[in-house]
């Protein structure tokens, strides 16, 4: 095995990988050192890319010949997992002079390929292939194309359902109307108040359930008549969002009727309520949901929504309206600007309808 040093901030080890790399890649391995990264992310980039020119090798293809397909075959060929050849050094002692001498040695282990993984490898790759393209090494760049396909393939699987503008009013009428029929039977009002602060914090603020479910009383903030509330999104990270006109209606409305004797105990800091004057759940929560789509009459597809529903509905209505993705991506706490980009083929999806309605016009 070929012992030469590409770079003496790098181990004997790592240095040992990069070697046999193309060229062109220990070039990259040498843009990154200018850089001055850390020496792990390196080593991390070096045991990536050691996997993928060991599947290159096996399918005897070079880095000229990658295309779109072998990026996809090789990320479901370590998708369970894989198996890393690391090199050690060792000492050994020789039988016949009793010298020590050092000699390197390829040990092979299983690893589990982890979430975080696969995120560090794809992001390896479109680093790599990035920099092939902007030093003229390569016309194209694979990694981009395989990313645009997935995405493109992901939102035709899975076009997220929404509500219209027209229909969410329709929803949050169904609130008034469900309880009018209901009031005949002395039925209380604060539930109506809750349920329809509810529906309008999700239809302002685009808020997951989760979310939702763990508003306390603390998470409203108010400076006069503005009103922002204080959301702990996924890995504790918090967002605080303003609240429109007719939220802070709805919400002030609920604030003033919700109970304050008949609380449980440990659930007095809890926003929303259940009947039993507990934490409201996620189950709760969908229940109230569906039970006011049921009253709005809604189409067929909007018989399906959900929490979650309405809050595609907010990212939909609001980059139909022009609203930077990056606010939108921001308002939703999306880690990925790519998560947020899937509500942007819905709205060329209705664009590509309205203009196939135009041969019932022209």
């Amino acid at each position: 095995m070929s012992s030469k040093v590409v770079s003496r901030r790098l181990s004997e080890s790592v240095n040992r990988i990069v070697s046999q790399f193309p060229e062109e890649v220990q070039e990259f391995f040498l843009e990154m050192i200018s850089a001055d990264r850390s020496v792990q992310t390196i080593a991390n980039y070096a045991y990536d890319f050691a996997l993928f020119f060991d599947f290159l090798s096996e399918k005897n293809k070079t880095l000229y010949q990658v295309d779109p397909m072998t990026i996809k075959r090789f990320f479901r060929h370590i998708e369970n997992g894989y198996e890393r050849t690391v090199h050690v050094k060792l000492k050994k002692k020789d039988p016949k002079t009793g010298e020590i001498k050092e000699e390197w040695v390829e040990r092979k282990h299983f690893r589990e390929n982890s979430r975080s993984g696969k995120h560090r490898k794809r992001a390896s790759l479109r680093s790599l292939f990035r920099y092939l393209v902007k030093t003229h090494v390569l016309e194209r760049d694979p990694m981009e194309e395989y990313e645009d396909a997935t995405l493109k393939a992901r939102s035709r699987q899975k076009v997220p359902v929404f509500l219209t503008r027209e229909e969410s009013m329709r929803l949050i009428r169904a609130v008034n109307t469900y309880h009018q029929k209901k009031k005949k039977r002395k039925i209380q009002t604060w539930p109506e108040a809750r349920d329809l602060a509810i529906i309008l914090m999700f239809l302002n603020t685009g808020m997951r359930v989760s979310e939702l479910i763990n508003l306390n009383m603390n998470s409203i903030q108010t400076d006069g008549n503005l009103f922002r509330v204080i959301i702990i999104g996924k890995g504790g990270k918090e967002r605080m969002l303003k609240l429109n006109g007719r939220a802070v209606e709805a919400l002030t409305d609920y604030l003033e009727r919700r109970p304050r004797e008949q609380i449980a105990s440990g659930h007095e800091e809890a926003l929303f309520l259940n009947k039993n004057y507990k934490r409201i759940s996620r189950k709760g929560v969908s229940e109230i949901i569906r039970k006011y789509v049921r009253e709005a009459n809604l189409p067929p597809k909007a018989t399906t929504i959900s929490p979650h529903k309405l809050r595609h509905t907010l990212a939909t209505l609001l980059l139909s309206n022009g609203e930077n993705l990056r606010v939108v991506q921001e308002i939703l706490g999306h880690s990925s600007i790519q998560t947020t980009q899937i509500y942007t083929h819905v709205i060329n999806s209705e664009k590509d309808d309205a203009l196939d309605r135009l041969n019932n016009i022209l």
